[in-house]
Order: structure tokens, then C-alpha cells, then sequence
């Protein structure tokens, strides 16, 4: 959730405490509700839930239709309870030009919830817009639905191509396919006919349990696919070979890129979002509107940043204000030219620094290693300053080459990727996530990315002359993207890195 600017005028409290907010008494029975009600189960359960509740006179009335400001309201404080509540917490009592729905609608505007459909927040909710907001928070929360359950809903319904538009067809489809909507016994959706409260509290139960569900998938696919980042043999560095490091990742084709031919990697992702899945804001910075993640704003930094500063002193507590949630913190370099080790001086300072305020800390070295035995040689000397210091994030290996004076510009692809690979297996050996720095030139004629695959990837891509608002267009989906090298952040200043992390949706 973002931070909404005041000033946001005040809820009223009794029309609030009207439309579906007030509880009534700890039993949840409702006068105009008996036992033999076909939803009685399901408003029993969404009262119990406080996702839709009755009314002051101790009625429900099961049969009153939704607007989508109801519907809305339902599954904002249902499903996104937290976010809900924080939005509520806005509103003021010296607030004007509020409405008992806003805090939930805001939520749903953040999450997606309403996209693809006209906001007449009073209107009636017909079906379609039901199907299309039950299908967009599906996709927020990660839900995804097999093509050939799609395909036999759409089948089903014999009115489908009377809908009005695509998006309906799409989205009641697939929430046909998981049994959340259902059509009417002549075997048609009826999109235009408007729900009631008890239908919504059936629709409440399904969703409820479907997400349950896929909960529950998740956590046992987590504990299945703990990340290999596989191990170095028990040998002096300088004896390793290549061979001894990685196996070659398998190819299926490729692709053109600057009249060249660059290999497919297979098991490697694919790049999953588009233009269209960030909104650029002043100051450079920027908002993923996609569904598939959850997207933390970053910085990275090194001494160059310190040096700007009055005593050399980062103020983290400025920084997280203005809403860095991870810091990548370097903590040394190899020279360009000499293949010196050197540590920069402020990476301690930074490191407590950014924990201090509780922010997501990791690390990076600028690398520059031409062998197995320079690779292994830059991750022990990270592992040996980060004694101490508990860092919760990933430890990068930045290996750059932006010129052809570079030292390890003549470096083979087949050493590049050992090089890498050595570097990441050697701090996931001490405990560390790895993550390497893979920018479109190292990614497409430097680096294998099968054998670099089980590592979180780091990509930089920048707005340009020609290109004012890009997207990270890699073929692959990277993890972090280091998105501009002129951002401004209070407490650090001026021209500063910034990344986004792009965290699927658990």
C-alpha cells in the first residue's frame, strides 16, 4: 500500500455504520435469516469473519442487492485486511469528501481489483463486474488457471458470446474453472443480473477456501523446492577447471539480438512483465502496477554516496522514510586494471546503518576476476567483513565490463560463467543468498544463464535518450532491476542507484 497524501476528507460515521458494518451480538443469527435459508451456512460464516455484517436492527437482508462499492468493500477488508485497516487509519475525523466505501476502494485501486471496469462506486454490481473483480484478485494473490479448465468453461456457457466484452469472457472463464461463479440451469451466465448479499456471502465462502487452498499448495511447494546452489570440490581454487564449477545449461534455440544469435536457455524463466507493468513517477521513481509481484523500492550504494554527505554518515532513518525498503551495500572492489582487493571504507557504517532502521541489508563487491581463483578469492573477502554483521538480504557478485581496458574484458564466456558460478557457491557454502549482477551484454555473450540459473539475478537497465521509461526488457526475468543511476533519496541525495525487487506473490 502507498501512503495516501491528506487531505483525504472524513468517513461518515453513520452512513458507515449502515452499509454493511455493524456487528450484531456474538452469535451472528439474523432475524430474517432462518436455518433453512439456502445461504444460511455461508452468512453464518462471512458474519462470523466480519466480511459482511448486519444490520442494527439485527436483520441481514439476504436478498438486498450489491453495489460494487459493497462488493468491493467485502473483499477489500477480507482479503486484504491489513492494507484495509492502514487505509481506514487515513481517514480523519476533520476529513471532507469521503465516501464509507473509500478506504476500500483504494485498496482495490492498489491491488488491481477494478481494472478493466467502469468505477460508479454507487452503481449496481451486475455479474460480469462480480466475475471480473473475483478474476483480478485471483491474480493479485498469484492464482493461475489451467487452459484446458478455461477452455471447457467457456464451452459451457451458451451465452458467452453475448457478453459485452472480452474481458468479461476472459474473466468469467476462469473463475468458472476454479468453481467460484456459477451459470444458471439453462446453462448460461445472465451477466446482467444483479447479486444480493446472500449470494455474496456464498461467493465470500468460495474464495475464502479456494485461497485457503492454494495457501496450502504453496507451503508444500516451498518445502519441496529448497534452491540447490550446488557446492565446490574439495580443491585448491587455483586447480579448479571449468568443468569442475558448472555443467552447461541445455539450449532450445534462439533468438536475435544485434544481429546476433543468442542461445535459449531451457528452465530458465522468462521475462514476465512489460511497459505496461510500471508507471514512472518525478524524481525517478516508479510503481509496478502488475499482479504477479510484490515490488520493494531499493537503493544501492557504496562510498562514493558517503562522500556527499557531511561526515561521511548515510542518515538511514531519512532513507527509509522515503520508503527504501532494501539497501545493497558494497563492500569492496577489485581495480579495473591493478586486480587489486580493496574495501570500501563505509561499508560497515552503512551495513548497521541500514539494519539499524530496519531495512532488508544485503551485499555486493565490484568484481573483476579473470579465473576460478580470483572469483573465489573476491567471495571470501566479502565473507570475512560480513563477520558480524547480520545481513538479511543477498551477497551479489557485480562483475562489470564497460570498457575494453577492463582487466577481465578477454575473459571466455565458458571462465565468465565459472567465475560467477564459483563466487555464488562459495557464500551460499557460508550462508548467504547468492545473486549475480547481469546486465544485458554479460547476459546475452558473457554468461551461460542455464548453469547460472538456481541465483538471483541483478539487472540494470536505464532510462536513455531514447528510451525515457523503460521496462527491464531481458529475455530472462531478473529478481532485482537496478532501474535508474539518478534517483534522489532523502538522506543519501543526489544521483543515486535505484532498484526494484520484484518478489513473486506468495
Amino acid at each position: 500500500m502507498k501512503t495516501r497524501d491528506a487531505p483525504f476528507r472524513a468517513l461518515c460515521a453513520a452512513v458507515l455504520c449502515a452499509c454493511l458494518t455493524i456487528h450484531v451480538g456474538a452469535q451472528n443469527t439474523f432475524s430474517d435469516v432462518p436455518e433453512n435459508h439456502w445461504a444460511y451456512a455461508y452468512i453464518e460464516e462471512a458474519a462470523a469473519d466480519g466480511a459482511i455484517k448486519g444490520y442494527a436492527n439485527g436483520t441481514f437482508a439476504p436478498a438486498s442487492p450489491l453495489t460494487l462499492a459493497h462488493f468491493t468493500v467485502i473483499l477489500s477488508r477480507s482479503f486484504y485486511r491489513e492494507d484495509y485497516n492502514t487505509a481506514l487509519s487515513w481517514i480523519t475525523p476533520d476529513a471532507k469528501f469521503v465516501e464509507w466505501y473509500s478506504a476500500a476502494q483504494w485498496v482495490a485501486e492498489d491491488h488491481g481489483l477494478l481494472k478493466g471496469m467502469e468505477t460508479d462506486m454507487n452503481a449496481r454490481l451486475s455479474r460480469y463486474q462480480m466475475a471480473l473483480e473475483i478474476y483480478n484478485l485471483l491474480l493479485s494473490k498469484g492464482a493461475s488457471f489451467a487452459r484446458s479448465a478455461v477452455l471447457d468453461s467457456r464451452a459451457s456457457i451458451t451465452d458467452l458470446f453475448d457478453f459485452p466484452n472480452d474481458n468479461f469472457r476472459n474473466a468469467v472463464a476462469c473463475v468458472y474453472s476454479v468453481g467460484i461463479l456459477n451459470g444458471y440451469s439453462d446453462g448460461e451466465f445472465h451477466g446482467d443480473i444483479v447479486p444480493n448479499r446472500a449470494q455474496a456471502a456464498a461467493i465470500y465462502s468460495r474464495l475464502k477456501a479456494y485461497l485457503a487452498n492454494l495457501e496450502r499448495e504453496r507451503s508444500a511447494q516451498a518445502s519441496r523446492t529448497t534452491p540447490n546452489y550446488g557446492t565446490l570440490p574439495n580443491k585448491s581454487p587455483s586447480k579448479m577447471t571449468v568443468s569442475d564449477v558448472y555443467t552447461p545449461g541445455k539450449t532450445s534455440g534462439t533468438f536475435t539480438y544485434q544481429g546476433s544469435k543468442i542461445p535459449i536457455y531451457t528452465g530458465v524463466e522468462k521475462l514476465q512483465v512489460g511497459a505496461g507493468d510500471f508507471v514512472w513517477r518525478t524524481g525517478n521513481r516508479i510503481r509496478y502496477v502488475g499482479n504477479k509481484y510484490d515490488a520493494w523500492f531499493g537503493v544501492d550504494v557504496s562510498a562514493y554516496q558517503n562522500r556527499d554527505r557531511t561526515n561521511g554518515a548515510i542518515n538511514w532513518k531519512s532513507a527509509k522514510s522515503d520508503g527504501v525498503q532494501f539497501a545493497m551495500i558494497r563492500v569492496g572492489l577489485r581495480g579495473t586494471s591493478t586486480g587489486s582487493l580493496r574495501e570500501d571504507p563505509y561499508y560497515a557504517k552503512n551495513i548497521e546503518g541500514a539494519l539499524a532502521e530496519g531495512i532488508q541489508t544485503g551485499a555486493y563487491i565490484f568484481a573483476q576476476a579473470i579465473n576460478i581463483k580470483e572469483a573465489i578469492e573476491e567471495a571470501d573477502f566479502v565473507i570475512e567483513r560480513l563477520r558480524g554483521h547480520k545481513i538479511n538480504g543477498p551477497v551479489s557478485y557485480d562483475w562489470e565490463i564497460n570498457s575494453d581496458s577492463y582487466r577481465a574484458a578477454k575473459v571466455s564466456k565458458e571462465m565468465a560463467t565459472a567465475c560467477a558460478v564459483a563466487f555464488c557457491k562459495r557464500v551460499a557454502a557460508a550462508g548467504y543468498t547468492p545473486m549475480f549482477y547481469n546486465s544485458r551484454h554479460e547476459a546475452y555473450f558473457r554468461y551461460d544463464q542455464g548453469a547460472l540459473e538456481p541465483y538471483m539475478m541483478w539487472y540494470p537497465q536505464y532510462p536513455s535518450t531514447s528510451n525515457s521509461k523503460p521496462y527491464p526488457n531481458l529475455y530472462y526475468q531478473p529478481d532485482y532491476w537496478q532501474y535508474t543511476e539518478s534517483g534522489k533519496v532523502y538522506g543519501i541525495g543526489n544521483k543515486i542507484d535505484c532498484d526494484i525487487w520484484l518478489k513473486p506473490k506468495s
